[in-house]
């Protein structure tokens, strides 16, 4: 017994001297995290040069040639297939109050340093480079916080990873930072990249999603300042959670706030970045957030409201984070994951059809789609369906939006935060000789009749 005791103390210190060894080189290149390159970068990010960056415009070209400059000018390679550091994509908008969609052609930017020893293991780094453009009026929504925070915390840990690399102190694993496209129309850009991955899925150790790290939550007014929201961290791995908690400690010591954790927060932000197309192929992830403000959407998101020295430390945690995972021996562990209700396609099919309610203002279609049912307003492109998991017992869930979906004799009953109501599933119409009313024949008289004279014309 003793000797057992002995033996786990010794393993214990091995591995806090390990870990604290590993920090202790990182320290030196997060120096170079710095408010003051936070803020050079961000007053130009979010300025009106980039038209508010919506996703395909010319703003948002502007964008991604700023960030391509960057990685080039500090001689971090290209991520991409072409070597050019763009993944190139054409997104199907979906249209808005009675507008038709539309296509355009948009692109992630990518960038990798490859690691010493893993290099065929990612740590993935997130933030989306869009933002909402140019209202009707001309008004410019800069998005300084949404996301320019996120986008050059991701420029300025790249920066540290790379001098880190010049002195001989590479990540162990590769290092990619992927600026995706399309989040504001529907996380397009992130669900681009993992339906078309540059790096395999499997391979892929953690996403850490970076969305509006450069603000204080007002709604904290009574608590600390020096915080950060971390959603997701222990959803699929304990392993990362208790690495995010310990390097928290052993580096900035700020509070991590789990206060929006909960996959059922009525907010929802679990299912709102682009973290969530990693997770939902069941990579871990950390998603990083300090929360919504009153120039959240807004023309007054500007870099002047940004606060630059708490960008710095919650930069710098993510940094640290990042080191951490891509340079200790094992890789992360993902917890068991619970078993997968399966459902046939043949029972799938009993209920898909269009469903209505006349207090509701469309009809509602379900279709079966790769295995799976969906749901799409009617009249719409399937390609806008919503996946719908399954239960068991006829009854499904729309995990994305929260809605809770039960197949009760030709109904649906629809549950969506304790609102609860029913549609009737509609007849199909009439096909072939059913679609014909039965011809009544009285030669000469019924108009149905071929013989019968033709009606006078009106005059």
């Amino acid at each position: 017994m003793i000797k057992n005791i002995f033996s786990f103390i010794v393993i214990s210190l091995l591995t806090i001297n390990f870990s604290y060894s590993q920090l202790s080189k990182a320290k030196r290149f997060a120096k170079t995290i710095s408010a003051e390159d936070l803020s050079e970068h961000l007053y130009i990010y979010a300025s009106d040069e980039f038209e508010g960056r919506d996703t395909g415009k010319e703003g948002q070209k502007k964008a991604v040639e700023y960030l391509r400059n960057y990685y080039k000018s500090i001689g971090v390679e290209a991520g991409d297939l072409d070597g050019d550091y763009f993944q190139p994509m054409t997104l199907k908008m979906r249209g808005r109050r009675g507008n038709p969609g539309s296509t355009v052609d948009s692109e992630n930017v990518i960038a990798i340093i490859k690691g010493s020893e893993k290099p065929e293991e990612y740590v993935i780094l997130s933030a989306h480079l869009d933002h909402v453009g140019i209202d009707k009026d001309g008004e410019i929504y800069n998005g300084a916080d949404d996301d320019g925070s996120g986008t050059v915390a991701l420029l300025e840990i790249a920066q540290a990873f790379k001098k880190a690399v010049d002195k001989g102190k590479g990540p162990k694993r590769s290092i990619v930072f992927l600026h995706v496209t399309g989040e504001e129309k529907g996380l397009l850009g992130s669900k681009y990249y993992t339906d078309n991955p540059v790096y395999p899925l499997e391979n892929t150790v953690v996403n850490l999603n970076v969305d509006m790290i450069g603000r204080i939550d007002p709604t904290r007014e009574a608590e600390n300042d020096d915080y950060i929201y971390l959603i997701g961290s222990n959803h699929d791995s304990n392993d990362l959670h208790n690495l995010s908690e310990e390097t928290n400690k052993e580096t900035v010591n700020m509070t991590l706030d789990y206060r929006f954790n909960d996959k059922e927060d009525s907010n929802r932000f679990y299912y709102r970045s682009d973290h969530y197309n990693f997770a939902k192929n069941g990579i871990p992830i950390i998603f990083y957030f300090t929360g919504t403000h009153e120039d959240y959407h807004k023309i007054t998101d500007t870099p002047d409201k940004i606060e630059y020295d708490l960008l710095e430390r919650r930069s710098k945690l993510i940094f640290y984070t990042a080191w951490n995972i891509a340079n200790r021996d094992r890789r992360i562990i993902v917890d068991p994951k619970p078993e997968k209700v399966v459902v046939s396609v043949d029972d799938l099919k009993h209920f898909t059809g269009v469903y209505s309610n006349p207090q509701f203002p469309t009809e509602m279609k379900i279709i079966e789609l790769n295995g799976n049912l969906a749901m799409v307003p009617n009249g719409r492109s399937n390609d806008e369906a919503m996946e719908l998991s399954a239960l068991g017992d006829n009854k499904f869930k729309i995990t994305m939006a929260g809605i809770d979906i039960e197949f009760i004799d030709k109904k649906m009953k629809f549950n969506m935060g304790g609102r609860e109501m029913m549609f009737n599933l509609v007849p199909p119409p009439p096909i072939g000789d059913e679609a014909t009313e039965p011809m009544k024949v009285e030669l000469g008289v019924n108009d149905k009749d071929p013989k019968a004279p033709l009606p006078p014309e009106n005059k």
